[in-house]
């Protein structure tokens, strides 16, 4: 081979090289691009329903096969969640005849009062139906401005509860409901809230999770948001961020620990205009009593290994 061709094969190399780096970095950037558009345009207003079946200690056999739809930060106004998209919630759970739904908190005082005015909201919450009844409370964006969601709830067909109870007759047996007012706005006593009745199932309402270790163990089940699922997951490392002093440990899902059953909600809205692996979603709980078949001790996360998607 003459040096001539020699140089010819070797520049020829050199280009093919060349573009394949180039034709790597632009796929490279490609991809970058697209997940950022999902994450930011597409993810966001995505609205799953999740549904499953949960055996939990403590709960009276009467109350087998109750079906609860759980709703939690909706947020109001805020992008993605406009009233089209309130409206398309409401018709996804009220499709499930429900006999029981749960707002587990931050309908968003601010950004309601900023865009809606109390009517068109509490016409929203009139239509949510449940064969038992909607019940309520209040997350951390629902204090300020202040009383607005309060009056708007009061108004309505839902129940509110801030640190109380409210007790269902289900096929002839009490279900008791406790409804806890906000962790970052009130000094909370799940004890004393929710008090020594272990002979009646109850329910409790959280909606902070952080609440979830100073419940009681006779409780059947705590139902949170908040978190939003951490909005923003990375598959195998988790959550960049969750609102928790315990950080991915109650992030979303069903957490059972020390035979204490908690489930939290990723929620419906964006407040950091971005979800990925994490889609907004709205749950549909069926309750049964545990047996010894069906008890979990606990769930709990891997070591070393914060779980991305649940």
């Amino acid at each position: 081979m003459s040096d001539f061709s020699v140089y010819k094969y070797q520049s020829y190399k050199k280009i093919k090289c060349y573009n394949e780096q180039v034709m790597k970095k632009f796929l490279f950037i490609l991809t970058i691009i697209g997940l950022f558009l999902y994450g930011f345009f597409i993810e966001p207003s995505l609205l799953l329903v999740k549904t499953k079946d949960v055996y939990l200690p403590n709960l009276n056999p009467k109350l087998d096969g109750v079906k609860i739809g759980v709703v939690a930060d909706l947020h109001i106004g805020t992008t993605f969640v406009n009233l089209e998209k309130v409206d398309k919630v409401i018709k996804k759970v009220n499709s499930y005849n429900t006999d029981l739904i749960f707002l587990l908190g931050d309908l968003d005082a601010k950004s309601i009062s900023r865009h809606y005015n109390e009517e068109q909201i509490i016409e929203k919450l009139n239509k949510f139906h449940a064969k038992y009844g909607v019940i309520s409370i209040l997350g951390n964006h629902d204090y300020e401005p202040e009383n607005i969601i309060r009056d708007i709830t009061l108004k309505s067909n839902v129940s509110l509860l801030e640190n109380e109870t409210k007790n269902v007759q289900i096929n002839g047996v009490t279900l008791r409901v406790v409804g806890f007012k906000d962790l970052w706005h009130h000094y909370l006593n799940p004890g004393y809230i929710i008090g020594n009745d272990n002979k009646t199932s109850t329910i409790v309402l959280a909606h902070n999770p952080d609440s979830f270790p100073d419940v009681p163990n006779f409780v059947c089940l705590t139902l949170s948001g908040h978190t939003h699922g951490g909005e923003v997951c990375i598959p195998v490392f988790g959550s960049i961020t969750v609102p928790s002093k315990y950080g991915d440990k109650y992030r979303k899902g069903y957490i059972v620990e020390n035979g204490k059953h908690l489930y939290v909600s990723g929620g419906v809205a964006t407040l950091s205009h971005l979800r990925f692996c994490n889609p907004p979603e709205i749950t549909i709980l069926t309750i049964h009593p545990q047996t010894e078949k069906t008890k979990i001790e606990n769930t709990g996360l891997k070591k070393h290994i914060r779980k991305s998607i649940l």
